[in-house]
């Protein structure tokens, strides 16, 4: 577990003598010549290559459960997380401390949510605070800029009118209707789309902060792998740029069943800064169909049995509260 190459005479020691340090070598050079193990440098051990790796998670056995301490522990951080938002933080905290990598989750896009309510709230200098809660009871607050002097009052009636009007649709099926509605009357409802196509601009042009979760990035920094200054900084910053975590836990995801879990290794990533990481995601789904997603974010070397059945077991637990 040192993350350090290992030589054949420390594995023959460590299976006691059971193979001498010469079988070993000859077993390692077989390996090595089929790309399964790589020589970090000359006269040193062995270590998996990316190849190694793979084979070894795509000949894991199907069923992989979650020890019993990790689900009671993850049952008592859950037993009073009452929000959506509060589930999904405490989530993503239970996967970076039970891996010991990092945790993310990320909510389902707000775009395909159902409106239970919305409020505009007037703050003065062309500045409004857009509320919106979800059916699922999902919360996002969202500051938007205006050039049109828009009264509380009027705020406050186009907040009713959503909702009285589009409560249970999501918010593209709400934009389509108000563009047919106009189409018969802009006087009435002109001003009302324009606040919402204003609102939608603003989440379309960036990933909502409170809508990825993640914890445990200091988990890295004790990884013997990692002591290269300038990649830990390239890694930080992606950190900082959620949306750069949700663009690649979704093309990790794919068309990975809600029920699976997807193993996403070194290159196969993409990412050049991430080249000695392996992402273990999964998806879950709430009532209306909307799919988000968890994972946890570790080395190559990682623990995949427990990282595996961590990620599958709280993509279930997620799916069924987010839901209750």
């Amino acid at each position: 577990m040192s993350g350090e190459p290992v030589g054949s005479r420390t594995l023959s020691k460590f299976i006691d003598g059971k193979w001498s340090p010469a079988t070993i070598r000859n077993v390692m050079a077989d390996l090595e010549d089929g790309g399964y193990l790589t020589q970090p440098h000359t006269s040193a051990g062995r270590v998996p290559s990316e190849k190694g790796y793979r084979f070894y998670v795509d000949n894991l056995p199907d069923s992989v459960r979650l020890n019993r301490s990790s689900e009671r522990l993850i049952m008592r951080m859950l037993e009073d997380s009452d929000t959506p938002e509060e589930l999904m933080s405490r989530v993503s905290h239970l996967l970076s401390t039970i891996s010991k990598n990092v945790g993310i989750v990320i909510a389902p896009p707000l775009a395909a949510t159902e409106l239970k309510h919305i409020e505009f709230l007037d703050l003065g200098d062309g500045k409004i605070l857009v509320i919106f809660v979800a059916k699922s009871g999902m919360l996002q607050r969202k500051l938007i800029r205006v050039s049109e002097e828009y009264p509380q009052e009027e705020l406050d009636r186009a907040g009713r009118f959503l909702v009285e009007k589009f409560a249970g649709k999501t918010l593209t099926e709400i934009r389509n209707e108000l563009l047919r509605m106009m189409e018969a009357e802009r006087s009435l409802y002109g001003r009302i789309l324009d606040l919402w196509r204003t609102w939608n601009e603003a989440l379309n042009a960036e990933t909502q902060p409170d809508s990825v979760y993640v914890q445990g990035a200091a988990n890295i920094l004790g990884q013997p792998a990692f002591v290269d200054v300038d990649r830990m900084k390239d890694l930080f910053h992606m950190f900082e740029e959620k949306g750069r975590l949700v663009k690649i836990l979704n093309e990790c995801i794919g068309s990975t069943p809600l029920d699976g879990v997807k193993i996403t290794i070194g290159s196969e990533l993409g990412v050049p800064s991430m080249r000695d990481f392996t992402v273990i995601t999964s998806a879950y789904a709430s009532r209306n169909n909307t799919v988000g997603s968890l994972g946890i974010i570790g080395p190559t070397r990682m623990e995949y049995e427990r990282g595996i059945s961590l990620v599958m077991y709280l993509s279930r637990v997620v799916g069924e509260r987010i839901n209750a």
